[in-house]
């Protein structure tokens, strides 16, 4: 028997979990989760001279997979020990907990940390000795062979079924519905499909088509799946387009890697109409520009402060191509007049990339992050360690490879007329830390719910414009407001600046001479150069008379200020950005 005890002096909890795969045969009388639950019962039962209690939480999860660790009872087990409800956790067989070699080191770091024994009923050993842990490691490395060998199975079965021209499910193709897992054509939609084609040989282009099917107010094809949810019914795409147009279901056929195979559906499009418009395609597409690899490192994770995608922008002048990434104009910005965000797409990226290697190369930030995973191991501090050589590989990526490492990397960058924040994904960085450079770095398709977990880095800087016009994060004086500007603070400003500028005319002597120079102790004049980096709102504030009541001269001279602006806003007890921003409207 597997078990972790740690006494058997006071009584001990015990949480009974159970999981089958599949939903078959749950609806009889006595399942399999009850078989499970009936047997870890009355092994506690066994137990009971030793204090073990069973409790009457019920943690089962039918029809989830054993291959991750988000499932809505596992997860409940999992807070329930973390907030020390749960003293032993008991299952029927290893792989009924999780089949995933890392997750279940996961899960037993969670269990060590919390004092949590775990004790598996019908497989014996002892997890307290080096022995015991080689076993479950081995039965682990088995029970992940056995999820993988039956996903290659699936995978087999399902070219197979392809092959022989069968539908193997998923939201059917515009044109058809699903009938006894069959594809039947939809008349009336196989009619709008054909329309579609004819449409496209005469006006040869794919925005046309699309502008018009939305005039029309074509809707996506709605879809009911197993779990009774509908999905689609949205606007017409240029995707959907795209697809419709190149689809082979409509003659018929069945794709499958790229190969075809006869299907079981009738075809609803003319073969001859088909070949007619795949040939307007291929035309068209010996016009486009081969432009190699798009330079366009962060479409798709950038956002504005107002939640707009931003998507790329091409301008030519005089001859020089310029690269924005501008915001998407929402229905709701155009009601309310917040114009768009535009940013040199260059200098962003640049900014964003060096904000990213400059928190590989800063241990502290690097340890914070992993740290949010939830545990610390030895094995962390070389992963830290190996931030500054992580930061030089992701410096030197072209740009192809660097799109793939920042989309991995960066769950979100999205900018402001203050900042630039990036929300990095702690368990992709933790695998960029631990990659050796070989191969290409690319986002893990699979993963458990701690891949959501970020790291938020803000970057102070004025990286948009309004139109074309730098934005600043600095609101206009109102003349008409009654504000009075305090005479000392306004003096500590102008001050500091002075001491900047001395400090900056001589580069050569030591600071202590310059303070000297200046009438000032190096301390305190120290403490005037460091006021020059105040975020600029805070200074207009200031200038304007709008400060804080309690922010005097000797509070903001000896205050410990943050390089982060957000930071010295809650410090000096200034609004967050989010309030002291203008209606961009008025820029």
């Amino acid at each position: 028997m597997a078990a972790i005890v740690t006494s058997a002096e006071r009584a001990r909890r015990c949480a009974i979990y159970t999981r089958k795969s599949t939903d078959e045969r749950l609806d009889r009388d006595y399942n399999t989760l009850e078989s499970q639950r009936d047997v870890c019962s009355a092994y506690i039962r066994s137990q009971r001279h030793k204090g073990w209690l069973e409790l009457g939480e019920l943690y089962d999860d039918p029809a989830q997979s054993g291959g991750t660790l988000v499932r809505p009872a596992l997860q409940r087990l999992m807070a329930d020990i973390e907030r020390g409800a749960v003293d032993v956790v008991v299952i029927y067989k290893i792989d009924r907990l999780t089949r995933s070699l890392g997750d279940f080191v996961r899960l037993m770091d969670l269990f060590e940390r919390y004092e949590v024994s775990f004790v598996s009923i019908t497989q014996s050993f002892d997890t307290s000795d080096s022995m015991g842990r080689l076993v479950l490691n081995i039965l682990l490395t088995f029970a992940q062979f056995e999820r993988e060998m039956a996903a290659d199975r699936i995978r087999d079965k399902v070219a197979a079924m392809k092959r022989r021209g069968k539908w193997t499910g998923g939201p059917p193709p515009f044109g058809y519905d699903v009938v006894d897992g069959r594809l039947i054509p939809n008349a009336a939609e196989a009619e709008t499909v054909n329309r579609v084609y004819r449409r496209f040989l005469e006006l040869g282009s794919y925005v046309a088509l699309r502008r018009e099917l939305q005039e029309e107010g074509l809707r996506t094809k709605t879809w009911t799946n197993r779990k009774g949810v509908v999905t689609g019914g949205g606007v017409v795409s240029s995707g959907m387009v795209y697809n419709m147009l190149a689809s082979r279901f409509y003659v018929g056929e069945v794709p499958h890697h790229g190969e075809s195979f006869p299907g079981e559906h009738e075809a609803i499009v003319d073969r001859a109409l088909w070949e007619e418009v795949q040939a307007l395609r291929a035309r068209r597409a010996m016009f486009k520009l081969d432009l190699g690899p798009s330079p366009n490192v962060l479409l798709g994770i950038l956002h504005d402060g107002h939640g707009r995608r931003m998507t790329i922008a091409d301008d030519s002048t005089r001859g020089r191509r310029y690269r924005y990434y501008i915001s998407d104009q929402a229905r709701w910005a155009a009601r309310q007049g917040v114009k768009r965000l535009r940013a040199e797409a260059g200098e962003l990226e640049r900014l964003v990339l060096a904000a990213l290697c400059t928190t590989l190369r800063d241990q502290s930030e690097t340890r914070a992050a992993l740290a949010s995973l939830g545990s610390y191991e030895p094995a962390t501090e070389r992963l830290v360690a190996a931030g500054p050589a992580a930061a030089g590989r992701l410096a030197r990526a072209p740009a192809e490879r660097l799109r793939l490492m920042l989309t991995a990397v960066l769950a979100r960058v999205e900018v402001t007329r203050s900042d630039v924040t990036l929300l990095v994904r702690c368990a992709e960085l933790e695998r960029l830390l631990a990659w050796n450079g070989t191969g290409v770095f690319r986002r893990d398709p699979t993963g458990s719910r701690r891949d959501d977990r970020v790291h938020v880095v803000r970057i102070p800087a004025v990286a948009v414009r309004i139109e074309r016009t730098l934005a600043l994060p600095l609101d206009r004086r109102d003349p008409a407001s009654a504000a009075d500007p305090s005479p000392s603070l306004v003096a500590l400003i102008r001050e500091a600046r002075r001491a900047q500028a001395a400090l900056d005319d001589d580069r050569t002597a030591p600071v202590a001479e310059v303070a000297a120079r200046f009438r000032r102790q190096p301390g305190i004049f120290a403490r005037l150069v460091r006021l020059n980096y105040l975020a600029p709102d805070i200074i207009a504030a200031i200038l304007d008379g709008r400060q804080p009541p309690r922010l005097t001269r000797r509070v903001l001279l000896y205050a410990s200020l943050p390089m982060d602006w957000a930071q010295q806003r809650t410090l000096l007890g200034f609004a967050p950005a989010a309030e002291v921003q203008l209606d961009e409207q008025r820029y």
